[in-house]
This record gives structure tokens, C-alpha cells and sequence, in this order.
């Protein structure tokens, strides 16, 4: 109580490190059971239809590193923006979720252990970490700019940005990897959807 009365309060500057890193570990966690949530909704036939469409135009391109990275840093760019932003972040993590609760009552296999998958294959890790320091940022970001404190968080919001560009290419050359491997092992994975 201390730190408050006496003006010293890290909502009053820029948050520490250590506080950030709690709100990014927590943001990553609430993401990844939004995610869950949203696989786990029923699908009616029309949103199997079109899921399905979409996985399949997805699985025909030819992705590169710098393709996956660059969709990848677009969504996360889009999160950074004041108030906006995670609305629009929380949207693709509802898509995406959708996507997977699509392949999950295709295949039988649970929705959780696909996105478990992108966990223990660590680049869906990596990215939901670079959307947690996003999401984090856009926040605090935002309650700078009402505080009038914009130009204090300045600094922290480039050093989210470039940590956020180093994490979406590791997870995307970890993910391009993964795509090469598997591609190798079932060639015309592009049709899977289709014999789903």
C-alpha cells in the first residue's frame, strides 16, 4: 500500500518485465482455451461445408516461411492496435478454433488433442506466445493512451513488436518445417480434407 501513497504504483510509469510476462503467460493461456472453446462448438452442415473449403484451399498453397511468418505478423500487427485489435486477434483465434472443430468431427480425433499437437510440436507454442505479448501490449497500450502516459509505453510497444517479429518467424520456420515433413510422408495431403 505503500507504493500507492506515494505515487510509485507501476500502473503509474511503465509496467515492470516481470508483471508483463505475467499478463503475457496469462493472455497465452486464455487464448489457447478460447481456441479450445471454440473448436468444442457444434458445427452445423453449412459451417462443415465451408471449414472444410477453406482447409482445403489452405492445404493446396504452396506456403514459404516468409508466406506463414507474413500472414502471422499481419494478425498480430492488427492486434497491437488500441481497443480494435483483440476483437479483431480474438476473431482469427475463433476462426482458427472453428477450423480445427471442423477437422476434429471429421476425424474423430478430440479437438484438444489437436491443439496439444501444436503445443508438443512447440510452433504453435511459440506463436500463442506472440500473440499473448499482442494482446498484452495492445492493452496496456490502450490504458496508456487514456492515462495520457502514451509516450512512457512507447518504448515498450516497439519492444513488443520486434519480440513478437522473432517469435512468429521461429514458430514459422518450426511450422514450414513440420509442413515439409509431413509432406513428405503423405504427398497429396491437400486432398485430406476432401476424404474427411
Amino acid at each position: 500500500m505503500r507504493s500507492l501513497r506515494n505515487g510509485n504504483s507501476a500502473w503509474r510509469g511503465a509496467l515492470s518485465l516481470k508483471i508483463r510476462l505475467i499478463f503475457i503467460i496469462i493472455f497465452t493461456i486464455a487464448l489457447y482455451s478460447f481456441l479450445y472453446i471454440s473448436s468444442a462448438m457444434p458445427l452445423s452442415a453449412d459451417e462443415m461445408n465451408m471449414l472444410r473449403e477453406e482447409a482445403e484451399r489452405i492445404l493446396k498453397e504452396k506456403y514459404t516461411i516468409i508466406d506463414i511468418f507474413l500472414n502471422n505478423f499481419m494478425i498480430s500487427l492488427i492486434i497491437f492496435i488500441p481497443i480494435v485489435g483483440p476483437f479483431v486477434g480474438g476473431y482469427a483465434i475463433y476462426f482458427t478454433g472453428r477450423l480445427i472443430g471442423s477437422l476434429s468431427a471429421s476425424t474423430g480425433i478430440p479437438s484438444i488433442f489437436l491443439i496439444l499437437m501444436t503445443i508438443m510440436t512447440f510452433y504453435g507454442l511459440v506463436e500463442f506466445l506472440a500473440y499473448g505479448v499482442a494482446f498484452t501490449e495492445s492493452i496496456i497500450f490502450t490504458y496508456s493512451i487514456f492515462k495520457k502516459k502514451s509516450r512512457i509505453e512507447l518504448r515498450w510497444l516497439i519492444i513488443s513488436i520486434v519480440a513478437v517479429a522473432v517469435l512468429l518467424l521461429i514458430a514459422a520456420t518450426l511450422e514450414y518445417l513440420l509442413i515439409q515433413f509431413f509432406g513428405q510422408i503423405y504427398p497429396n495431403l491437400e486432398q485430406l480434407p476432401a476424404k474427411i
